[in-house]
Order: structure tokens, then sequence, then C-alpha cells
């Protein structure tokens, strides 16, 4: 856990990703508000963020009522997540998806990951959709990149070395191979909502 390339590359840039919390905690309120992406919680309690980084996500779910658990292979990030928010509104936990996640089957109504699955290689993606179809009762929602590239994501995004080129290509394909169901809600200029029904 926290040790591998990946990680050890997010533990150095995690104060980059902090100075942009503000930002980004702002976009995801925007994000959930909507009424069709609202819609897909309206049953939902609980969420696991999987991948919660600086925890922007985590608090956007949580001031919209959510009761929030993150997780992150960073420990950097995890500092970042303790440093700006409030450590009582959403708990953040060390762990590495694909060494399995320390809790009990179904434990979330809803799990969710945000630009975590485009960085990581075929295998480790399966096993990252399996985890998290593991751990929900009734949604898995992916928040990640589409087709409609640009420059700066492109060079950023070889930089990091993940699969981002091909999983832009098949994470629909993927997605509904995988869950036998898939509902995509554009969200942004260059991302979207993957929504899989458990």
């Amino acid at each position: 856990m926290g040790t591998t390339k990946s990680s050890r590359l997010f533990d150095r840039i995690a104060p980059i990703y902090g100075r942009s919390f503000r930002f980004q905690v702002k976009t995801y309120q925007e994000i959930y508000q909507r009424q069709p992406v609202r819609q897909i919680f309206v049953d939902c309690h609980s969420i696991l963020d999987v991948g919660c980084g600086t925890g922007a996500m985590a608090k956007a779910l949580r001031d919209c009522g959510y009761e929030i658990t993150g997780v992150d292979a960073s420990i950097g990030m995890l500092r970042q997540a303790k440093k700006l928010i409030n450590p009582t509104a959403a708990s953040c936990v060390l762990s590495d998806v694909n060494s399995g996640l320390p809790f009990r089957d179904e434990k979330f109504d809803a799990c969710l990951t945000s630009y975590v699955a485009h960085g990581l290689q075929p295998d480790q993606r399966l096993s990252l959709y399996a985890e998290m179809r593991r751990l929900a009762r009734k949604w898995v929602i992916i928040h990640d990149y589409t087709a409609k590239r640009s420059l700066i994501t492109d060079v950023a995004e070889w930089g990091e070395g993940g699969d981002y080129f091909n999983f832009i290509k098949v994470v629909q394909a993927e997605l509904r191979d995988f869950f036998g169901n898939l509902q995509v809600i554009a969200v942004e200029r260059r991302a979207a909502l993957y929504i899989c029904r458990i």
C-alpha cells in the first residue's frame, strides 16, 4: 500500500493537487447537484470514493449530505485530504484497491471513482471494477475522460504513464461487458459519469 510507482508519483505531486482543491470541490458540487445526476443518488446515503486523492469529491458529496468514506493508495494525497477537509466530515483510509479494500461486501450504496480508471492498466481496471461491484449495493460510477481529447491532457497523461490512450477508446465497451449495463452522462467538456447499476 502506497509503495507502487504510481502511488509514489502521487505522493510527490499531492501538494500541486492540493492547490486546486477549492476549484475541484466547486466543480464536483456543481456536477452532483445537476438533476440527472441527483436522480441517480436519490436512494443513496453511503458512498465510497475510491482514489479520493485530496478529498475534493468527498468534501463536495459530504456537503450534499452523503456519508462519505474515501480510500487512496497515496499517503501524500491522504495527508493533503486530512489538511484540507474536516476529518470528521469524511473518513479517509490508506488502502490500494488492487490489494482489496478493507470493507465488507455491499457496505456502500454507491462506489465511485474520479479520474482513476484511465491511469490503470486493463487488468488493474478490472480489479477496480470487481472491487467496486463487491462493495456497492446499488451503483458503480466512474467519473473519467471521454474520447474528446486535448493536447494538455494528452501530454500530462503520457507523462503519468497510465493507460489513458487505450482507456478512452474502450471504456464504454469494457464497462458494458463487465456490468451488463451502462448509462453515460456528460458532465464536463471532456469527461462523463459512466454509471452502472448493480
